[in-house]
């Protein structure tokens, strides 16, 4: 989709805030693309959240000089870890990351932007903890996920009880583990259809002072064309819209 395609898209749902992720090459736009998109969202009334991935500060400074025009009060931080490296290696990548995410705050700052930490598949909530703690600013948190850390079988409620303190954006994504001969394999759901209980993860966030924004976010299979694959992601979406509004509230 295009920005415009899936502005269009939250309007249809009523959704009033859109996370501009790292499958568009934000940091690539001139300003006349960038204030374009900008303009469409302040005449639809509503917010932004952009997203980031990879571990290279030159991308993340752009991205920050992107979320600053585009209005996005969070940049989400995609960290990459190479996991195929032995433990000594693993904690060079953690230092990497203290390292460069903390020559990013004094620009975040600045520019009025806070940093969020991704929880992902290929960072443990310990690592992205490590980070965070090292950088040790308040306008650098996460951005916590219901789904990705099943990767390390990490139950999703001691995720949400770990990362709920430093949450400063909520990405909200159902899931169920269906066994297979190849070894479990995680499969999204819509909210509400698999294993995340989402009142309380609403719940713990509450506790921890959370006011942020809560994304909705889907890991569904492809389908046999792209049609039914598309046809399908839209019959996803709104059940889960209807299980945010008449469960949870939002």
């Amino acid at each position: 989709m295009t920005v415009d395609q899936l502005i269009d898209r939250c309007i249809a749902h009523g959704v009033k805030t859109v996370l501009l992720c790292n499958n568009i090459f934000l940091h690539e736009f001139n300003d006349a693309q960038l204030g374009a998109i900008r303009d469409r969202l302040a005449r639809e009334g509503m917010q932004v959240e952009t997203g980031s991935r990879g571990t290279d500060f030159s991308y993340f400074k752009r991205m920050l000089e992107v979320s600053r025009f585009l209005g996005s009060k969070v940049l989400r931080i995609g960290w990459d870890m190479d996991r195929r490296t032995d433990a000594a290696g693993l904690e060079r990548q953690v230092r990497n990351g203290i390292d460069t995410i903390g020559a990013l705050m004094p620009v975040a700052h600045e520019y009025g932007v806070q940093i969020a930490l991704e929880n992902g598949k290929l960072n443990t909530v310990g690592e992205v903890r490590q980070i965070i703690e090292g950088v040790n600013d308040p306008w650098f948190g996460c951005a916590l996920d219901t789904c990705n850390s099943t990767c390390f079988i990490t139950p999703t409620e001691t995720v949400v009880r770990s990362l709920a303190p430093y949450a400063k954006t909520v990405h909200f994504k159902d899931y169920v583990v269906k066994l297979d001969p190849r070894g479990d394999i995680i499969t999204g759901v819509p909210l509400g259809q698999g294993y995340v209980d989402f009142p309380l993860m609403k719940k713990i966030l509450a506790e921890n002072g959370f006011d942020g924004n809560v994304f909705l976010e889907l890991y569904i299979d492809r389908c046999e064309t792209h049609a039914e694959t598309a046809a399908y992601e839209e019959s996803c979406v709104e059940q889960s819209v209807a299980y945010a509004r008449g469960t949870l509230g939002f």
